[in-house]
C-alpha cells in the first residue's frame, strides 16, 4: 500500500520539483506563445529566453492566492471564497479572467460567474491552476478534484476547461504515489466526461501511442480530434500535455516534446512540467535544466498584475522552499480534514482509491447556472436556467430551490423583492417538511427598456413564522445589450473595401443623436448576447450593416473599445470615426481586442452613440461581431458601470 509521510523528504522533494519543474516548462514555453495555433510544430530544445530573477507566469502566481485562501479559510474553502480572492489578487484581466472578473462586479457568482458571457470557457486558465490542489491533497484525488472543480467555476464553468482541471488534479495527486504513467493518465481521465473533448484529445493520443505512431504524429491526431484556431483551446493543450508525458524519454525531452506542439505553450509546457516534477522530485530533476532556473518565486505584483500578496497578516511565499513548507502544513490540515491521515501522521492509499467514485463524477456533472447559497437554517439554490439576462418587455423565469435543514417544519413566507421602479413583487406561502426541498418558479414579467438596467439586483427573502429572520439571498438579472440594426444592399461591381469606404444613407445623420430619426434607414431593433451580437438575420445577405448603441456612462472616462468582428468593419463613436478593418478573420474577442479594430477613446457623462459599419459577402461564414470595452492602462478592467440597455429616447 503507498503511503505518504508528509514530514518526510520525499513529500518535500515531490513538492518542491513539482514547483520547480513547472517553472521549467513555463519559461521553456512562454517566450513561443501565441493568440493562434499553428499548423506545424515548433523545434525548441532548450530555453529560447532567460530572465534574471526568473519570468513571472500567471500559471505559478495565482496559486499563491490560492494557497492563501486555502490557509485562511481552511477545508471548507468555496468557489464564492475563491471569487473573492480573484478580486482581492488577481489584478490583469487577459481573456476569461478579464470576463469572469467583470460578471463578478456585475454581482454574479459561481458558477454563473464563469459561465456567463465568457467565450473563454474553453481554454487554459483554470487547468494551469491544478497544482496548488494537487500538493494539498496528495494522494487523494477525490478530495482535489473537489477543490480543482470549485476553482474551476469562477472563470471557466460550464467549458471544457473543467475537464482539463479536473483531469490535471487527479494525475498529479496520483503521481506522489504510483509512477505508471499510463496508469496516471487513465486516473485522471477517471475524473472527467467520457464525451467531452479533452477526452478525445487525450484518447487520441493514446491510440497514437498504441498504434506505434511517433509525437508528431500524435500531435496531428489531436489537432484531428479536436480541431480549433484558438491556441489556448484546451483540449488540445490536454493532449499535448500527454504526449510530453507519454512520449518523453526524460524531463528536458517530455518538457520540450510538448512545447514543440505548440499552441499555449507557456501553459502547457508548465503543466507537463509539474507532471514530471512530481514524478521526478526536486532530486530527481536534470541539473542542465534546474540550474538556470531562481528558487525566488517571480509574480507581476510590482505593477499589480497580482495585488496584495506580499502585504498584510499573512504575505505569500517569495521563494520554492517556503511555498513547500507551507504547502505541507496546509496538506496535513486538508487532509486530516477529509479523515485520510492516520494515526501515525501518514497517509495510506489503496491505488483503487485513485480513481474517480460517483462522488467524483458528479462535478463534471453538475449544472453551470445553479448558484448554492448555504444558510444556518435554510441552504437555497438559485437556477438562472440557460442565462441570467432579461429582455425588457419580456419575462424573467428562474427557479429557486429551498432546503429545510432543521428538525421541525418551516412554515413561513417566501418573498421575491424586485427594483423599486419594476413594482411587480411577488410572494409565496411555504410549508417545507424537516430534512426536505421546496422548489418554487419565479416567472416575472420585465418592465420596459427605459427601467432595465446592466444588473437588476433582486432578493429572495424567506421569513419564517416561528425561526430567527434569514439573511435574503441576492437574484442578478442582467440586461441585454440594445441596438439597432439598418441593412444596404452591395453596390454593383462595388468591392469590400469600396463598401466600406462609401458613406451610405445611415451615416448622413441630422440632428441630435439621442433622436431615434437622427440616422435615415428602415431600422429594427436586437438585443445582444452578452458581448456578442445576434446577427443571424444578416446570414446570406451581400452588402453592408449598420448597428446603433448607445454608452450611458455616469461619469467620464477613457476606455479601450474593440469591435471583434470576423467580417470587415468600421466604427464610430460620438461621430468621429476610428478604425476600418478589411479583413475575414477568426474572432477571439477579449478585452485587449485586434490593433485594427480598437481605439482608445473618451466616453463622455450621460448618452454617447457607437456606430459600427459590417460588410459581408452572401458567401461569408455567419457573421460574427463582439462589443468590448475596458481600461486603457495594462489592467483592461471591464467597465459594467457603462449603461447599454437603453436607448436615449426609452422612457
Amino acid at each position: 500500500m503507498p503511503t505518504i509521510d508528509l514530514d518526510g523528504p520525499e513529500f518535500y522533494d515531490k513538492v518542491y520539483g513539482c514547483w520547480l519543474g513547472k517553472d521549467a516548462g513555463g519559461t521553456l514555453g512562454g517566450p513561443l506563445e501565441t493568440p493562434y495555433g499553428q499548423e506545424e510544430p515548433f523545434d525548441v530544445w532548450w530555453y529560447p529566453e532567460l530572465q534574471e530573477g526568473g519570468m513571472p507566469n500567471d500559471d505559478l502566481e495565482m496559486q499563491l492566492a490560492w494557497l492563501k485562501a486555502a490557509e485562511e479559510v481552511g477545508p471548507p474553502l468555496t468557489a464564492r471564497d475563491l471569487s473573492r480572492y480573484w478580486l482581492d489578487h488577481i489584478g490583469y484581466n487577459m481573456d476569461e479572467y478579464g470576463m469572469s472578473k467583470t460578471n463578478l462586479r456585475l454581482g454574479l457568482e459561481p458558477p454563473v460567474s464563469g459561465a456567463y458571457n465568457n467565450w473563454f470557457v474553453d481554454c487554459m486558465g483554470c487547468p494551469i491552476r491544478s497544482e496548488i490542489w494537487a500538493c494539498i491533497t496528495p494522494g487523494a484525488p477525490r478530495v482535489g478534484v473537489r477543490y480543482a472543480y470549485a476553482d474551476a467555476i469562477c472563470d471557466h464553468a460550464g467549458g471544457e476547461s473543467v475537464n482539463g482541471e479536473l483531469f490535471n488534479t487527479a494525475l498529479e495527486c496520483a503521481a506522489f504515489v504510483i509512477s505508471d504513467r499510463r496508469k496516471l493518465v487513465d486516473i485522471g481521465l477517471s475524473y472527467i466526461d467520457p464525451d467531452s473533448a479533452t477526452a478525445r484529445a487525450i484518447y487520441a493520443v493514446l491510440k497514437s501511442v498504441d498504434a506505434g505512431l511517433d509525437w508528431k504524429a500524435a500531435r496531428k491526431a489531436v489537432l484531428t480530434a479536436t480541431p480549433h484556431y484558438n491556441a489556448q483551446y484546451s483540449p488540445i493543450n490536454l493532449g499535448f500535455q500527454v504526449i510530453g508525458l507519454l512520449y518523453g524519454t526524460d524531463f528536458g525531452d517530455g518538457i520540450c516534446k510538448t512545447v514543440n506542439c505548440g499552441y499555449d505553450t507557456d501553459s502547457s509546457g508548465a503543466s507537463i512540467g509539474s507532471y514530471l516534477g512530481i514524478l521526478a522530485g526536486r532530486t530527481g530533476l536534470p541539473q542542465k535544466w534546474i540550474e538556470p532556473l531562481s528558487s525566488i518565486i517571480a509574480t507581476n505584483e510590482s505593477w499589480g498584475g497580482v495585488r496584495h500578496l506580499s502585504d498584510g497578516s499573512n504575505p505569500a511565499p517569495n521563494n520554492l522552499h517556503d511555498l513547500t513548507v507551507r504547502i505541507r502544513d496546509t496538506a496535513k490540515r486538508f487532509l486530516r480534514a477529509a479523515g485520510l491521515l492516520g494515526e501515525d501522521g501518514r497517509l495510506h492509499v489503496e491505488e483503487a482509491d485513485l480513481y474517480a467514485d460517483e462522488a467524483s463524477k458528479r462535478l463534471w456533472r453538475r449544472s453551470a447556472s445553479i448558484v448554492p447559497f448555504a444558510g444556518v437554517d435554510v441552504d437555497v439554490d438559485v437556477d438562472y436556467g440557460p442565462s441570467p439576462e432579461i429582455v425588457a418587455d419580456g419575462s424573467a423565469e428562474f427557479v429557486t430551490v429551498l432546503r429545510n435543514k432543521r428538525a421541525d417544519d418551516l412554515v413561513g413566507q417566501v418573498d421575491l423583492l424586485v427594483p423599486s421602479s419594476w413594482d411587480i413583487a411577488k410572494s409565496r406561502e411555504v410549508r417545507i417538511p424537516a430534512g426536505e426541498s421546496s422548489e418554487l418558479r419565479w416567472n416575472l414579467p420585465v418592465p420596459r427598456r427605459g427601467l432595465v438596467r446592466n444588473a437588476n439586483d433582486l432578493l429572495v427573502k424567506v421569513t419564517p413564522q416561528r425561526q430567527p429572520r434569514l439573511p435574503a439571498v441576492p437574484v442578478v438579472l442582467v440586461g441585454r445589450h440594445a441596438y439597432r440594426i439598418t441593412s444596404v444592399p452591395r453596390s454593383a461591381g462595388a468591392d469590400d473595401q469600396a463598401m466600406l469606404d462609401t458613406r451610405h444613407d445611415p451615416e448622413n445623420a441630422d440632428g441630435a443623436r439621442t433622436d431615434a430619426g437622427s440616422r435615415p434607414g428602415e431600422w429594427s431593433e436586437l438585443y445582444g448576447i452578452g458581448n456578442a451580437i445576434d446577427l443571424c438575420g444578416t446570414d446570406g445577405t451581400d452588402g453592408a450593416h449598420y448597428l446603433q448603441a448607445f454608452f450611458e456612462s455616469p461619469y467620464e472616462v477613457d476606455v479601450h473599445l474593440s469591435i471583434e468582428a470576423n467580417v470587415p468593419a468600421k466604427f464610430w463613436f460620438n461621430d468621429v470615426e476610428y478604425t476600418t478593418a478589411n479583413r475575414y478573420h477568426p474572432i477571439r474577442p477579449n478585452y485587449g481586442g485586434r490593433q485594427d479594430s480598437s481605439a482608445v477613446l473618451t466616453v463622455r457623462e450621460g448618452w454617447n452613440e457607437l456606430l459600427i459599419k459590417l460588410v459581408r459577402t452572401n458567401e461569408a461564414p455567419p457573421t460574427e461581431c463582439h462589443v468590448t470595452y475596458c481600461s486603457t492602462d495594462r489592467f483592461q478592467n471591464g467597465q459594467p458601470q457603462i449603461g447599454r440597455t437603453r436607448f436615449p429616447w426609452d422612457k
